[in-house]
């Protein structure tokens, strides 16, 4: 079972591994390098920022990545040692199957919370 504390902890490991890419304008050239694995956004979001990087996402060359939103933009910072992040790229493969798990394992666990 995911709890959001794993997740935000284990977003801070791959950020001090050097594996997270965090801010629009390095999240959308990490896209349009091929670089970007998984994006997480956070739930307060901007829709322009969004925008923007689902457009490098369309026009990049590379395929795309797998997009999250969860947390929001403070929790993302927090854990990733910076001021607030709205969104944040993982630059790994590994990095980015283990988030990957671990989201699924989230949003699974949140419905059956509620029900």
């Amino acid at each position: 079972m995911t709890s959001k504390e794993n997740i935000l902890k284990f977003m801070g490991l791959a950020m001090r591994a050097n594996k997270v890419v965090s801010g629009c304008d390095a999240v959308v050239a990490s896209v349009l390098d091929g670089e970007a694995k998984l994006i997480i956004f956070a739930q307060d979001v901007s829709r322009n920022t969004m925008s923007k990087i689902l457009d490098a996402c369309e026009s990049s060359e590379h395929d795309a990545p797998a997009a999250y939103r969860f947390a929001d933009s403070c929790e993302i910072g927090y854990a990733l040692g910076k001021p607030k992040r709205a969104v944040a790229v993982i630059t790994d493969k590994g990095f980015a199957d283990k988030l990957q798990v671990m989201f699924e394992d989230y949003s699974e666990n949140e419905t059956e919370d509620r029900t």
